[in-house]
């Protein structure tokens, strides 16, 4: 059982290897990448705290929002009729 288990992992760690050469490379190019995120995250967070409120008060004017959307879409076609006959006299 443990002979079996072993070369299991070996199989493994042959599949991993080439994988980690790879990923060495993309690690040195995103640890200076993590050094500027960082202070433009503690910039973000306060605002989010800020939005989030905001936020549970526009969720219920949605479904309004989305009504009103619909109600000028429908007169839309209406309003461009009005528009060519206005421009055609």
């Amino acid at each position: 059982m443990e002979v079996s288990l072993n070369s299991e992992v070996e199989s493994l760690n042959s599949e991993v290897a080439p994988l980690n050469s790879e990923v060495a490379p993309l690690n040195s190019e995103v640890a200076p990448l993590n050094s500027e995120v960082a202070p433009l995250n503690s910039e973000v967070e306060p605002l989010n705290s800020e939005v989030a409120p905001l936020n549970s008060e526009v969720a219920p004017l949605n479904p309004e929002v989305a009504s009103l959307n619909l109600e000028v879409a429908l007169l839309n076609p209406e309003l461009q009729d009005q528009k060519f006959k206005t421009r055609n006299f």
